[in-house]
């Protein structure tokens, strides 16, 4: 009877053995993708790409339709560079005078929100 147990045993740990060694493997394949570094599209070197818009070094440009974004692009060191986001300015309409919000079928700035006033009031 000790001999049949001892069977189911060792073949229950062999499978626990390769599972582990599988998942270990798994997890250290997930590992090196994650941390390595992005690859860097050689067509756009010397430019920030965002979205499908690419803005030269240096420069700067409105972000792709539907952000309503500027964005600035510089060059931080060798090979990298840097983007700032420039965003619209708040609008508080005066009194009288409607506000229009963010229009995401326009480039930055004609996306921003706007003050509209009657003639008499402008």
């Amino acid at each position: 009877m000790a001999l049949l147990l001892e069977q189911p045993t060792k073949r229950l740990n062999l499978s626990f053995k390769i599972m582990n060694t599988v998942l270990i493997f798994v997890v250290a394949i997930i590992a090196t993708v994650t941390c390595l570094p992005p690859i860097r599209d050689v067509s756009s070197f010397g430019y920030c790409h965002i979205g499908n818009v690419y803005i030269k070094e240096g420069e700067r440009g409105p972000g792709p339709i539907g952000e309503c974004n500027m964005y600035s692009c510089k060059s931080a060191k060798a090979g990298d560079v840097t983007i700032s986001i420039h965003i619209c300015a708040e609008v508080i309409p005066r009194r009288g005078c409607q506000q229009y919000n963010y229009d995401y079928t326009k480039q930055y700035p004609a996306c921003c929100p706007k003050q509209v006033c009657p003639p008499k009031l402008e």
